[in-house]
């Protein structure tokens, strides 16, 4: 039979924590513990710092219910730190971070929207053209080339800076599979941008093969990142069932789409639902 953590392992658990992390630069958080509840209170300087006390609290065995009387208080605590003769460049970089985390998320939100309207009415205005029949890949060949290149382009640029911010929230879960997640995520988000190269006529073939190799980049790099990060997020807690599911969705779609060897309606439906992953984890962070 488990045994149950007494108050007293749960706060020590709790404590010895957050005290391993140390991008949070936390001093004054004070932690209690009453039949599995616990409560916390200090002053943090941002959401970002909330988001990880509150996740790494959830991690605890034992814990049944969390009080979170955090105040968010920047300005007072930015200026204290800004003026500390303490401060070193780690603790400067995450002061920065702090305060640029949901600019972040913002990123991630923007890319994919762009990517939504520009893919979206490239198709539109391409004669012809149907999803049942035709990959995303040749809109980049048509009239609406152009289009359809600042839609990948914007999207895998800005998408960077949004997966930098995913992975901060998801910290202290499995360091393992957060770093690979992370590795993956950067150069699948890198590739997508790659998608948007307008072909060389001159170089066609150069250019064939250049484009399916990023594309596969692309689909692969990314369907392995949100699986990699649903399998976080279910353990963090932190998000909603559908969420989770969607995320693995994709890795069923892209092994169909392999299967069936690109079959276009379904590099379609992967595509939305890689997009649409990313919209709804973006949102997500924007209101937590």
């Amino acid at each position: 039979m488990k045994t149950v953590s007494s108050d007293e392992e749960i706060q020590d658990d709790l404590e010895e924590k957050i005290a391993k992390e140390k991008l949070l630069g936390l001093t004054n958080i004070k932690t209690s513990v009453i039949n599995g509840i616990v409560t916390i209170e200090g002053s943090i300087i941002s959401f970002w710092q909330k988001a990880r006390i509150l996740t790494i609290t959830k991690t605890v065995e034992g814990v049944k219910g969390i009080v979170n009387k955090l105040k968010i208080n920047p300005r007072s605590e930015v200026i204290k730190d800004l003026m500390s003769e303490d401060l070193t460049n780690e603790r400067l970089r995450h002061i920065v971070d702090a305060h640029l985390s949901k600019i972040e998320c913002y990123f991630g939100l923007v890319g994919v929207l762009s990517a939504i309207v520009f893919i979206v009415f490239s198709a539109l205005v391409t004669p012809g053209y149907n999803p049942l029949v035709d990959t995303v890949s040749s809109l980049g060949t048509g009239i609406a080339k152009t289009l359809f290149s600042i839609g990948f382009v914007s999207s895998g640029s800005l998408t960077i800076p949004f997966i930098l911010y995913l992975e901060k929230t998801l910290v202290g879960i499995n360091e393992f599979v957060r770093r690979i997640a992370t590795t993956v995520a950067v150069i699948s988000a890198v590739s997508v941008a790659l998608v948007g190269i307008l072909p060389d006529p001159d170089y066609i073939n150069v250019f064939l093969a250049f484009h399916g190799t990023v594309a596969f980049n692309a689909f692969f790099g990314s369907t392995a990142t949100i699986i990699l990060y649903s399998y976080l997020m279910m353990k963090s807690k932190e998000y909603k069932i559908y969420h989770i599911l969607l995320g693995y969705a994709t890795g069923i779609e892209l092994l169909l789409l392999l299967i069936i060897f690109f079959n276009p309606l379904v590099e379609w439906i992967l595509t939305i639902n890689i997009m649409l992953w990313i919209l709804i984890t973006s949102i997500k962070l924007i209101l937590s």
